[in-house]
């Protein structure tokens, strides 16, 4: 009667450890990405207009693709393979060094070459800024893999307060790009002395690197895809129909987007659990991710209409009349595609992590043959349309590898 005492104790104790891990997790990214989407962000529309500001954005999704595609899955990579084993830290900051600097030089030519003519000053400021992005997608593995929360809360915490001093330098110099590299190098600065996944020796690879490697390149390869889509509002909108349009997608699909921001924290805590779990799988638990991440979309896209209208009439006033019907469905888009990351971060767990890159290639296959001609014909509505149908697909067949998964 006792040992069972003891046992119910020790799970009560776990539940609770994930469920406090979870919330400093989330209160951490959300802290940082209120002062990156409600401050910083409205502060260049302010300053630089309608035209300007769709350039910003533009070149921004090249800093968040390199970003989430290289940083975040080199991390996610680390999280997957420490459960198996002990991991080197130079195989993986050998990877993120090299391909952040290659994403230093697309994002740099983006700039400067594309659409958004950017000076030559923004435009190397912008591939800097790509770089310290990477690295810091890459750091938050130092307190994941020891599962420790609180360095993780001050870490975004210390990254949130730089965005604030970076603000004052951008309006003190009218240079975008300096709003937020501050916070990104206060962050990194943490890591560096407090830890020592920013300390590994370059190219002193280890006995498991091809391994390692292997699933990097998968993870990669996926969020590359996954990113590219994602960012492909601006990718596509900026190239065939305008920096307006940009503005105006983003806006309408603000919401949509911070309100699932709390999925990167949680993919996080459950990769960090989901790495250490030694049990099975079974239909059952997979019935219930599906019915709770269904209502998840229902619930957050529905939520998202009157918080859209809160949120853009005190940020996005002017704009609010242009943007208020596209608000559902760039709300449920964004949504869809979030609450597919968490599914796609189980089957991670269940099934081969080559799996995640068959979903994405599909998707943007799919993406490409639906947004284009819809954003050509129909402008912005039809790509909220053809982008909404992309993600309820990923949703599904993300869902349907998991129930395959446990047969």
């Amino acid at each position: 009667m006792g040992e069972l005492k003891l046992m119910k104790s020790l799970g009560t104790s776990k539940y609770r450890k994930i469920f406090t891990d979870s919330i400093i997790s989330i209160v951490a990214l959300v802290i940082m990405n209120l002062a990156l989407q409600f401050v910083v962000y409205p502060f260049w529309k302010k300053i630089y207009g309608t035209d300007v500001y769709g350039g910003i954005v533009y070149v921004m999704s090249f800093v968040n693709i390199f970003g989430v595609a290289v940083g975040s899955a080199v991390n996610y990579a680390r999280m997957v393979e420490s459960g198996k084993r002990d991991t080197k830290g130079s195989d993986y900051l050998t990877v993120v060094v090299t391909l952040g600097a290659l994403g230093t030089l697309v994002t740099s030519c983006a700039a400067y070459f594309g659409k958004a003519d950017m000076s030559v000053c923004d435009s190397l400021l912008a591939g800097i800024l790509c770089f310290l992005t990477v690295l810091r997608f890459y750091g938050d593995v130092e307190y994941r893999l020891r599962i420790n929360y609180k360095g993780y809360f001050i870490y975004y915490l210390l990254i949130s307060i730089g965005y604030g001093l970076g603000l004052l330098l951008m309006i003190g110099t009218g240079i975008w790009p300096l709003a937020l590299i501050p916070g990104e190098a206060m962050g990194l600065l943490y890591v560096k002395i407090k830890g020592n996944v920013l300390s590994n020796k370059l190219f002193d690879t280890g006995n498991f690197f091809r391994e390692n490697l292997h699933t990097m390149e998968l993870l990669i390869a996926t969020n590359l895809i996954s990113n590219l889509i994602f960012n492909g509002d601006r990718l596509l909108l900026m190239n065939l129909v305008g920096a307006g349009a940009v503005t105006t997608y983003y806006i309408a699909s603000l919401v949509g987007k911070t309100m699932t921001l709390i999925t990167t924290p949680l993919n996080s805590v459950i990769i960090g659990y989901l790495a250490r779990f030694k049990g099975e799988f079974n239909r059952k638990l997979v019935g219930m991710l599906f019915a709770m991440t269904l209502g998840a979309i229902v619930i957050f896209s529905l939520l998202s209409v009157p918080g859209s209208y809160i949120i853009v009439y005190f940020l996005y006033r002017d704009d609010l009349d242009m943007v208020k019907k596209y608000f559902l469905i760039a709300g449920a888009a964004q949504v869809i595609y979030f609450v597919s990351n968490v599914v796609t971060t189980v089957l991670l767990k269940l099934a081969k992590a080559d799996y995640q890159l068959k979903i994405n290639v599909a998707y943007g296959i799919i993406f490409l043959m639906l947004c284009i001609p819809a954003a050509l014909l129909y402008g912005i509505k039809g790509f909220c349309v053809a982008i909404l149908t992309v993600n309820i697909f990923r949703y599904l067949i993300s869902i349907f590898l998991c129930f395959k998964s446990v047969e």
